[in-house]
């Protein structure tokens, strides 16, 4: 049984949803009532994908633009065991849901919004995957410690558990409405979160000790996992940050780690942030603002590895260096997440990281 069939009964209900798939191998279920609501769960960034959120709501009922976007219809509802426990949860016994169902890789998991009428109330993460069962627990640890330490526009974890059919849930709130929007380029909403998470989690440690020194060490003992051409150019580079911080000092910070566009909506004026589940309390600031900027140019601006490096190429000493410090850490995350097998998007980044920096950084 699929994980989207543990998570929902079919042909049962009155809940007819439509499930669509795009060019990247991502599929969304998406219920013909309030689908407005429900398309808030939806982030595209070309084109075709924004026509989509705008126009399929006012044109679902045609056959002819079902069609010609491939939409499965399927009348559905969340399995018994899930419905009950989110009703409990929001204490709501109308809940409407939307389903992303993951962006493909080892650690595929599905993604529900929950919504009542016109009010999205909170998301729930699932997977089979014990693996991920551990990413849901470390995700609702640091929430909960973050929020302990004043950090604010964050989701609150509302439950980390499993249910009798093998399925591993997590559930946070949000602050999402129908009038948040997405805002794709860097700027002081930003720039303000991440210099408030600083001074919220910064801490003195030796270089050692840290979460960043470990991501590291990580990818050295498994260097023979990243592709060969790679495998110098990471290694010497590791060498010379080792050279550079060993037996110091430093003053880390939490890192968001996935701090894009897509993980990240406005709301009144205001920036709220979530997915953590990859977030790490000790690791020099500035990475995310370098992975918000590079990967909107990868899958955003479909910028070549050769236009990202001439965007670069104007930057500061100072940004070069923390450039180094960041591709060695999400290179690190992803051969070590893809266990050597990286492939489709995730090969493509690892190439263009491991090519900038040869190229861009000091």
């Amino acid at each position: 049984m699929t994980l989207l069939h543990k998570i929902i009964s079919t042909g049962s209900g009155t809940n007819r949803c439509y499930r669509i798939t795009n060019a990247d191998g991502k599929s969304w279920l998406l219920p013909a009532k309030n689908m407005r609501v429900a398309l808030n769960l939806y982030q595209p960034s070309g084109r075709n994908g924004k026509l989509l959120k705008a126009l399929f709501p006012w044109l679902h009922r045609l056959p002819i633009v079902r069609k010609a976007i491939k939409a499965e219809t399927i009348s559905c509802t969340l399995q018994d065991e899930l419905k009950e426990l989110l009703q409990r949860i929001f204490n709501c016994k109308d809940l409407e849901f939307a389903i992303f169902e993951g962006t493909p890789s080892v650690h595929q998991k599905m993604t529900i919004q929950l919504s009542c009428g016109n009010k999205i109330l909170g998301y729930c993460k699932a997977s089979d995957n014990e693996e991920i069962l551990q990413l849901f627990e470390k995700e609702a640890a640091t929430l909960t410690l973050l929020a302990q330490k004043g950090v604010t526009n964050i989701p609150q974890a509302l439950h980390c558990g499993t249910l009798r059919n093998g399925v591993h849930i997590f559930v946070q709130s949000t602050a999402k409405t129908t009038k948040s929007h997405v805002v794709h380029t860097w700027g002081p909403l930003q720039e303000r979160f991440l210099t408030t998470l600083h001074e919220k989690t910064k801490q003195a440690l030796p270089f050692e000790e840290s979460d960043y020194c470990r991501a590291l060490t990580a990818l050295q003992e498994q260097i023979d996992w990243l592709p060969a051409p790679c495998r110098d150019v990471v290694t010497t580079a590791i060498e010379g940050v080792m050279a550079e911080y060993c037996g110091k000092m430093v003053e880390f910070s939490a890192c968001h780690a996935d701090f894009t566009p897509w993980n990240m909506f406005v709301e009144r004026s205001e920036l709220f942030v979530f997915d953590f589940e990859y977030t790490a309390l000790t690791y020099p600031p500035g990475i995310d603002r370098c992975h918000f900027e590079l990967q909107t140019a990868i899958f955003e601006k479909r910028l070549s590895r050769e236009d990202i490096v001439e965007y670069i190429t104007g930057r500061d000493v100072a940004y070069k260096r923390l450039l180094r410090l960041y591709l060695l850490d999400v290179i690190s995350r992803f051969t070590i997440r893809e266990r050597g097998n990286a492939c489709g998007d995730i090969a493509r980044s690892l190439d263009t990281w491991c090519y900038l920096l040869k190229n861009c950084t000091l």
